[in-house]
């Protein structure tokens, strides 16, 4: 598919918050009721939170723009039974007025048994608004890349891994290594596990959708009552049925990230995972260096997003030249 900037700031902006107020929310709920130490002091958490939330408005805002009319968006909440895009939007205006509270609660140092239901229903939306966003492209069979368990797996992880970054950021410079740091590099190498193996299958031709079996000839063709099993034959593109470029043709047909994709996988590789898995281990507290990582980080998350869309394969590629999907 052709990979609209919009779309992909859209996945890395708000999964990285909804990962941030997650694990924000989480520590919380942890030192509070579990007995956890708490990873910093509640007001700076406050300003952790509000980033998250930020990172989660402006990826929504982003979406707007992919829209053919933005003054529209709020339609997209007319569908909920039926369509993710539908219950993402329920979901996301539903988190966001949670998170504020919760961010508020955190500034204001409530007391936690006067917030836990700020800390949980925050955790609890955040997890269910991305979940929803990956299932927006998980649930669509026409593009077999996308139509499977890997895509919201990946989503989580990678939401959780570049918050965890985040978190670490803003927490180190005043209270040091917390135990923060030790999940965030245990997040980055299992979605470093997690994108190979989706780039595997995304490559591979496993579920792959033949032209022959988009015709209805799978099993070949032969004459009408014919006792016989059709003959197997290979069916071939006679005529595109156009001859300028269409909306299909630029959004499915056209887009193929060919020798680049050595390249994005490559840096995403060190952006998102050797970068700051190394700030990680190596303790470096300094502001700055922390800036950089998390920039750095989302860096190559738009990469990977880029490539996330441009491998897809839309079935109706079949119809206009691809042997296969």
């Amino acid at each position: 598919m052709h990979p609209a900037l919009s779309v992909i700031a859209f996945t890395v902006l708000s999964g990285a918050g909804l990962g941030t107020l997650a694990l924000v929310a989480l520590a919380d709920l942890g030192a509070s009721y579990a007995g956890w130490e708490a990873i910093a002091p509640r007001p700076t958490l406050a300003i952790v939170a509000a980033t998250g939330l930020a990172l989660v408005v402006a990826g929504l805002f982003s979406s707007t723009l992919h829209l053919a009319n933005p003054r529209n968006a709020w339609r997209s909440a007319s569908r909920f039974r039926t369509s993710w895009l539908s219950r993402e939007a329920v979901f996301a205006m539903m988190l966001l007025p949670v998170a504020a509270a919760f961010v508020v609660a955190l500034w204001l140092d409530v007391r936690p048994r006067r917030m836990w239901g700020w800390s949980a229903g925050t955790l609890l939306l955040a997890w269910t608004v991305l979940v929803c966003t990956a299932m927006i492209y998980a649930s669509l069979k026409p593009i077999r890349q996308w139509h499977t368990l890997r895509v919201p797996v990946a989503y989580a992880v990678l939401g959780h891994a570049s918050g965890a970054v985040i978190v670490e950021a803003f927490v180190r410079p005043g209270s040091g290594a917390t135990c923060v740091a030790s999940a965030g590099v245990a997040l980055l190498v299992a979605a470093w596990i997690v994108k190979e193996e989706y780039w595997r299958f995304a490559r591979s031709d496993e579920g792959a959708i033949s032209i022959e079996q988009a015709l209805g000839v799978a099993r070949g063709v032969g004459p009408p009552g014919a006792r016989r099993a059709g003959s197997v034959m290979a069916a071939r593109l006679l005529d595109a049925g156009h001859s300028k470029g269409t909306f299909l043709t630029r959004e499915f047909v056209n887009a193929d990230p060919g020798s680049r994709r050595t390249v994005v996988r490559f840096a995403f590789l060190v952006a998102s995972v050797v970068v700051p898995g190394v700030w990680l281990v190596a303790g470096i507290g300094d502001p700055l260096a922390g800036g950089v990582v998390v920039l750095c980080c989302l860096a190559g998350l738009l990469a990977e997003r880029w490539l996330f869309f441009a491998d897809a394969k839309h079935t109706v590629r079949l119809f206009h030249g691809d042997r296969s999907t």
